[in-house]
């Protein structure tokens, strides 16, 4: 028996099939699986996905970084700061110097401060000065009659 089998709706139509057997006897397969189209429309061919033709794909990196994303997500540990694609770090130093820190984005609370040298790009004691000078003329002009 050969592949394609005819079927009724018209003289010379068939149906995709394989010759198998199948309990010991010879018989057809309809053939039900991923094929490729190609070519102009009215002049297609067909062809079957396997490992040596595989199924064409588009990588425009939607499906892939998604997948990435979601496998960085489960595979990275916690406190893990995906926006930085690094680990973030809280540290509490009880004692000893810090000598270079590039940017502090939140700081609560500022107990006590010294030997600050500048105040963005501006003497640092100039800026305290004219602070402080600043908040005794309004305390002290409201009470001038």
């Amino acid at each position: 028996m050969a592949d394609n089998v005819g079927i009724t709706p018209g003289s010379g139509a068939k149906a995709a099939s394989r010759e198998v057997s199948y309990s010991g006897e010879t018989a057809q397969v309809q053939v039900v699986g991923l094929a490729v189209l190609d070519g102009a429309n009215d002049a297609k061919t067909v062809a079957d996905v396997s490992g040596s033709n595989p199924l064409p794909t588009q990588e425009s990196g939607g499906a892939m970084s998604l997948l990435s994303r979601i496998l960085n997500v489960l595979m990275s540990p916690m406190g893990f700061d995906r926006s930085l694609s690094r680990q973030r770090v809280t540290g509490i130093i009880e004692s000893g110097t810090v000598t270079t820190v590039t940017t502090v984005t939140t700081c609560t609370t500022v107990s006590s401060l010294t030997n600050v040298a500048a105040v963005g790009g501006y003497s640092a004691q100039v800026a305290v000065l004219g602070i402080n000078l600043t908040a005794w003329a309004q305390c002290v002009r409201a009470r001038i009659t």
